[in-house]
């Protein structure tokens, strides 16, 4: 006998007729304000997947729920939020979270969820730093997920930069997702190109590009600002420090086995 499948989909409260043609959603739950999803039981693995692509390419949050109960622990586990110092939650559209500040975060094709130990180095530093009405730059922007959560949490605007053109239109979803898009800019120029000053910079790459960066990204950081700097290694650390030689690191934070480097200019 066929096993059948589960077809999980998360709507904006009043848009929920927009599924109609594609998938039979007979019941949403409310997981936050505004915030609806349905799990819709379809006949077959592969209509379910079909039905995530149609979504999908329609511009709706889905993605393929677990098949049955003895798989549901294990999907909720991979799809839970990543909690940020009881202030910050990143979550998927289809997932719970009651953090006082939730960003939205639906990959697509760019890099980062949050949940990654290096990025959640990047958003502890936000969360703790931020005062509000700060210019961010994001380089290597991906999902959009450093400066969404940047600008959810107080920051003025935000330059998101990424070589992965495609990927940029996730990060624009996800702004748009999280009422931030008319504050963040996004761009696939090199970094060379990029002009201004930003408060705050914030960089979740591996540490030789952020290396080749140096000069760059200390140009692009205002006299009183910070910066970020991870996807790095604890082994790493020195010979990055030495690339930047005009600011002044605080002991490195870790998570797991990465690190991050938080800098600026010397005050004295």
């Amino acid at each position: 006998m066929m096993r059948t499948a589960t077809v999980v989909v998360a709507m904006d409260a009043g848009s929920t007729h927009l599924v109609d043609k594609i998938v039979n959603a007979s019941t949403w739950t409310e997981l936050r304000p505004g915030r609806l999803v349905a799990e819709v039981v379809v006949e077959s693995d592969a209509l379910a997947r079909l039905a995530v692509r149609e979504l999908r390419a329609a511009g709706h949050p889905a993605v393929l729920g677990p098949p049955d109960a003895a798989h549901r622990i294990g999907w909720d586990n991979r799809n839970r939020a990543t909690l940020i110092d009881n202030r910050l939650g990143i979550c998927f559209p289809w997932s719970s979270c009651a953090a006082p500040v939730t960003v939205e975060i639906d990959p697509g094709i760019g890099f980062g969820t949050g949940d990654h130990p290096s990025t959640r180095l990047v958003l502890r530093e936000l969360a703790a730093r931020l005062c509000g009405g700060e210019a961010i730059l994001d380089v290597g922007c991906g999902s959009g997920v450093l400066a969404v959560a940047g600008l959810c949490l107080g920051a003025g605007e935000a330059l998101g930069v990424d070589i992965n053109v495609p990927g940029l239109a996730a990060a624009q979803a996800n702004a748009e997702r999280n009422g931030v898009a008319g504050r963040l800019e996004l761009s696939s120029a090199p970094l060379s190109e990029v002009t201004g000053e930003f408060d705050v910079v914030v960089a979740n790459i591996h540490a030789p590009i952020l290396a080749s960066m140096a000069q760059d990204l200390t140009r692009l950081l205002s006299s009183d600002g910070w910066i970020v700097l991870s996807g790095i290694s604890r082994a790493q650390v020195s010979k990055l420090v030495a690339a930047f030689p005009d600011l002044d690191f605080t002991e490195p934070t870790s998570d797991d086995d990465w690190v991050a480097l938080v800098g600026g200019f010397s005050q004295r």
